[in-house]
């Protein structure tokens, strides 16, 4: 298990965590019962930098430094699936062509604006959240993600990066990862804001999967990648809604 968390680091972060760690698929597969607690690793690292620019005249400059730590930590891999994702849900297109625009390299308007859009949106939110929310937005988008891809299939024809992803997000691995993001949100102070806008962000996550499902018949990795950056952009909003 600890093997294949390294493993779901590798994929999705750019954390080094060693050259000898090699694509496992079993170990893979199994780790993914934690893989909301890859973002609490996430969590700790944005924590460690809200906590230097913690002060109440730096907070467009701490939202700017987060905003940026969270793309250099994550590699961007989510925001390239958010653009591609934009550019096919919202290009009017149907069946195979959707998959044609979001395969393509080259990013169209909808992906532009997609990616302003979500990136003033962290740069905003950022701003203004408390530390805790800070390190639980990673876990919660996380959590999200499985839950969106839970009793989905894979929408492509031929086989992606994210087809094992998809196709092995059981009901034990959507419990497993529920249980780390309510675990961590009960240890926060503000755990009522915390559990509330986790599981409000956890279920407009699934109706938005289901929505993507009726457009494109299931989920792919760009679509996953596109509810991680939707679902923390949510649980933010939620956060601060709530907090008042």
């Amino acid at each position: 298990m600890a093997y294949g968390f390294l493993i779901l680091l590798s994929f999705f972060t750019r954390i080094p965590v060693g050259k000898k760690i090699e694509y496992n698929e079993d170990n893979f597969v199994k780790a993914l019962n934690l893989y909301s607690l890859m973002g609490a690793v996430i969590g700790l690292l944005l924590m460690f930098v809200y906590s230097i620019l913690n002060s109440t005249y730096m907070n467009m400059l701490k939202g700017l430094v987060l905003t940026i730590s969270y793309l250099i930590i994550t590699g961007g891999i989510h925001m390239d699936g958010m653009a591609d994702t934009s550019d096919g849900i919202f290009s009017g297109r149907t069946g195979e062509k959707v998959f044609e625009i979001m395969s393509d390299s080259h990013i169209g308007s909808f992906g532009v604006i997609s990616l302003i859009l979500a990136l003033l949106s962290q740069f905003v939110l950022f701003s203004y959240i408390d530390i805790y929310s800070c390190f639980m937005m990673p876990v919660v988008g996380r959590t999200c993600t499985i839950i969106a891809s839970w009793n989905k299939k894979y929408a492509k024809k031929t086989k992606g990066m994210g087809t094992l992803f998809i196709e092995s997000i059981d009901t034990k691995v959507l419990i497993s990862n529920i249980f780390v993001m309510l675990f961590f949100a009960l240890l926060m102070p503000n755990k009522i804001v915390i559990v509330t806008s986790g599981f409000a962000a956890l279920m407009i996550s699934y109706f938005i999967s289901c929505s993507i499902e009726d457009k494109i018949g299931g989920m792919t990795g760009d679509t996953c990648g596109f509810i991680t950056e939707i679902s923390q952009i949510i649980f933010m909003i939620f956060v601060l809604f709530l907090r008042g």
